[in-house]
């Protein structure tokens, strides 16, 4: 019966925090019906018209707060809450006197303010105003008499009433306390099965990423295929989560040698999702249908990628797809081929760097698709070509906090070009970062020509 009552308004709609007040608020209505209930007999015996008013009132406060929660009406009650008692305790105090012991309950209405209001101004003008009218009252009464006395009530008496008031206060305040420890130990319960149930979900999350994971790096050439093709490479490769939306992927058939990098829409498991598909085209693309010019192999990509997102050609207007960067070496005649889709490369020729442009569209959906641009060019013994994706120029760091941008990463190319560039990239990267957080995946792929 209790728990029904203290469950009036009570909705999981609700925040934790309002059940809790709603409870509290609940509990000090059931208590004020109950007190005024004991209460009124002795104001009837000692025949006090004034008190059983007063009584009266505040016991109808009690049922009027029910009501208004009842009715979701959670403020009002709250409001009702401290005003009726902050109003009860003062006027019967101030008519029977301090003996009475009910400025006492003054304390009461600091609790309940604390307790039921998140306003902190307000709660500081209810805490205020309880202590100053406490004082006021006790300072008023060491002038003067109250203002009624109730007849037949002897100093043993009006003794016992003023213990026995400090009895029911001493017993509603162990009522609070116990019903906080009560609620605490709720909530720490559900906080800890909220906690479990989080942990046993983010394991279960991360085990599928690692799972992931292990799908990605099968679907990547791994070191000894990369060196078997590309014998003098780097290779700085950083997923910003476990699992990357970067890509790179090599090929060798009796003519050429293919690198590709890409960097697909978003990072994590979409982006992985997406890396997967870039790598299965492309070695459908140029391993099965044998296309070769790297133009066409991007053409080639984006058409896969736009019929594996629109199957039913009703979606035209998709946001998927990759940057990347293709090149094709002709070792026998020292040239290679460059098609890029917003991914440009770099080729490094001693201390001269040049930039090679992409075309400035991605290969997937686009508002002005046109057909992919391929360059040929030539080359020297020695010479580096470099592919990479936006994460390492993008990356904030430093002793400001800005990227690190284009020209910095060209500079450190050049500048570690005759050392272990790998080794570099990686010191610097995270130098660079420290204990901010990355910002995107990185890839960052040289061959040694």
């Amino acid at each position: 019966m209790i728990n029904r009552i203290l469950d009036n308004g009570i909705s999981v709609n609700n925040t934790d925090s309002l059940n809790r007040k709603i409870r509290i608020s609940n509990l000090i209505a059931l208590l004020v019906v109950a007190v005024m209930i004991c209460y009124t007999p002795m104001y009837v015996y000692f025949e006090q018209p004034v008190g059983i008013t007063i009584n009266g009132l505040f016991f109808f406060s009690g049922l009027l707060t029910f009501f208004l929660i009842h009715q979701k009406h959670f403020l009002a009650a709250f409001f009702l809450h401290v005003c009726s008692g902050f109003l009860y305790f003062t006027i019967t105090t101030f008519v029977y006197g301090t003996a009475s012991n009910l400025h006492f309950f003054m304390l009461v209405i600091c609790m309940v303010s604390v307790v039921v209001f998140n306003n902190q101004q307000l709660i500081r003008f209810f805490v205020t105003l309880a202590i100053v009218s406490f004082f006021s009252l006790v300072i008023w009464f060491h002038f003067h008499e109250p203002l009624l006395k109730i007849p037949k009530q002897t100093e043993t008496m009006e003794a016992l009433l003023g213990n026995i008031n400090l009895l029911l206060l001493f017993l509603i305040c162990s009522l609070f306390i116990l019903f906080f420890k009560g609620e605490m130990i709720g909530s720490h319960k559900r906080i800890t099965e909220q906690k479990n149930l989080i942990e046993e979900k983010n394991r279960d999350l991360t085990d599928s990423i690692r799972y992931a994971l292990r799908i990605q790096n099968a679907m990547l050439p791994g070191r000894e295929v990369i060196r078997n093709i590309f014998p003098d490479y780097f290779l700085f490769f950083q997923p910003k989560d476990i699992v990357s939306g970067d890509f790179y992927w090599v090929f060798e058939n009796e003519d050429y040698q293919f690198l590709a990098v890409g960097d697909c829409t978003g990072h994590g498991v979409p982006g992985c999702m997406m890396s997967v598909l870039g790598i299965n085209l492309l070695t459908e693309i140029v391993e099965n249908k044998q296309i070769s010019q790297p133009d066409a192999i991007l053409n080639e990509l984006r058409n896969g990628i736009l019929l594996a997102f629109d199957k039913d050609g009703k979606n035209a207007d998709h946001q998927d797809g990759m940057d990347i960067a293709v090149i094709r070496i002709n070792r026998k005649v020292k040239t290679y081929s460059f098609a890029g889709a917003n991914n440009d490369m770099y080729h490094l020729s001693g201390t001269h760097l040049q930039e090679r442009r992409a075309d400035k569209q991605p290969v997937g959906f686009s508002h002005q698709s046109k057909p992919f641009t391929q360059q040929d060019f030539s080359y020297e013994d020695g010479d580096i070509l470099i592919l990479f994706t936006d994460g390492f120029a993008d990356q904030f760091g430093g002793p400001k906090n800005k990227k690190f941008r284009y020209k910095s990463f060209q500079e450190l190319l050049v500048e570690y070009r005759n050392r272990d560039l790998e080794r570099a990239l990686e010191n610097t990267f995270h130098s660079w970062k420290k204990d901010l957080e990355q910002v995107d995946d990185v890839s960052v792929f040289g061959i040694r020509l």
